[in-house]
């Protein structure tokens, strides 16, 4: 009998930490990176760093069942710049109980490169590139809140 008072116990004090992270979803901390400043009429080389924390995955960009979120870079690029090419790493293989296809995700750390074209019209100095990450974290149990994280190369 105080085993099962014990365990009830547990649980009601866990609910509240485990449901919260449900209803935030998991954090996850960019890094971005650019290769050299740039000037007018050049391309520039740029990453993004992500990293979850260590037991969580994220879909890849292309999961192989539509229902699943992927993984989307969206990039609000100012006027001169543009962002000509996107390279989300290889997936990995992810082989989940009671599905029949194994999942293509990105493990809790990867890296997106990204290419910029600066306009040969721009004005030199610092330019911000904002963008936005959107992601869906899980671990091995279930996934969380799709989530969306804000960062910007200089």
């Amino acid at each position: 009998m105080h085993r099962v008072l014990a365990a009830a116990l547990a649980l009601v004090l866990a609910a509240p930490s485990i449901a919260g992270a449900q209803l935030r979803g998991v954090p996850a901390d960019l890094t971005p990176i650019v290769e050299s400043a740039g000037r007018p009429g050049a391309t520039v080389r740029a990453a993004l760093l992500v990293k979850l924390p260590e037991r969580f995955h994220v879909q890849s960009n292309a999961p192989r069942d539509p229902a699943f979120v992927p993984t989307v870079l969206t990039i609000d690029a100012p006027a001169g710049i543009s962002a000509t090419e996107i390279v989300f790493p290889k997936a990995t293989d992810l082989k989940q109980v009671g599905l029949a296809q194994p999942l293509t995700v990105f493990e809790h750390e990867f890296a997106i490169g990204v290419q910029f074209a600066i306009a040969s019209g721009v004005a030199s100095g610092a330019i911000d590139v904002p963008a936005e990450l959107r992601y869906q974290a899980c671990d091995d149990r279930l996934c969380y809140p799709p989530a969306k994280a804000s960062v910007r190369w200089t």
